[in-house]
């Protein structure tokens, strides 16, 4: 289904500044994570949502900026083929990023049930959790993509992120200390870390993970204006 991977990419900055508006100000490690969103894995071409003429009309709505339009297409496409995870998971995406959390939530969990091995859904549905305050249920949902991609710094950063939200401290570090390991050069990473060294008092490690961070922030600033 290459039109709906190009839609769910398309609008994962979308998402994301959709969702740092309505988090607390002092919660942006979360807001952070959301701009890591990955790309969904590739959906079966022969799905017939696909081929459907809402499917092109969905991309022109996004191309255009008529995200109110686009969603409500998307849940007509979702709702003509019920049994597409990808037509479910483009519903969601376009929910989420306007801030309909709980409808979001429960088109990540249809598209789930669809394809349980779905880690693009379970990020989905972690942020939809995460972002009206079910922070189990969202921890839940980033141990589900650690499970599939343990290499991955997306699924340890949602973890500390959450429970950082919910004052554990050792969590909030073990979790920001994986997705350093797993991804040395990951920014965010380094960011949460710094978070979750002060919140749990080590001044100095908190001091030098930031160091670490604007370093990183620096060299990718520099890569983009190439």
């Amino acid at each position: 289904m290459k039109q709906i991977l190009r839609f769910t990419r398309s609008i994962a900055i979308l998402i994301a500044a959709a969702t740092i508006a309505t988090t607390h100000a002092q919660d942006t490690s979360v807001d952070r994570l959301i701009k890591k969103l990955p790309p969904p894995e590739k959906v079966v071409q022969t799905d017939p949502a696909a081929q459907d003429p809402l499917a092109k009309q969905i991309e022109t709505a996004i191309k255009a900026s008529n995200f109110g339009n686009a969603l409500a297409m998307s849940q007509k496409l979702a709702a003509r083929y019920p049994k597409s995870a990808g037509a479910q998971s483009l519903h969601g995406e376009l929910a989420l990023a306007l801030r309909h959390y709980s409808q979001a939530s429960d088109a990540f969990q249809k598209a789930i049930s669809i394809q349980p091995n779905s880690a693009f859904a379970y990020v989905g549905l972690a942020f939809s959790e995460a972002a009206q305050n079910h922070i189990r249920a969202a921890m839940s949902g980033f141990l589900k993509v650690t499970k599939f991609y343990p290499n991955a710094d997306v699924g340890w950063l949602g973890l500390s992120a959450c429970a950082e939200r919910l004052g554990n401290k050792g969590e909030c570090l073990d979790y920001a200390r994986r997705a350093t390991a797993v991804a040395p050069s990951s920014y965010a990473a380094w960011l949460q870390l710094a978070r979750a060294e002060r919140m749990s008092g080590n001044r100095q490690a908190s001091t030098n993970a930031l160091a670490r961070a604007n370093e990183l922030r620096r060299k990718e600033g520099k890569t983009n204006r190439r």
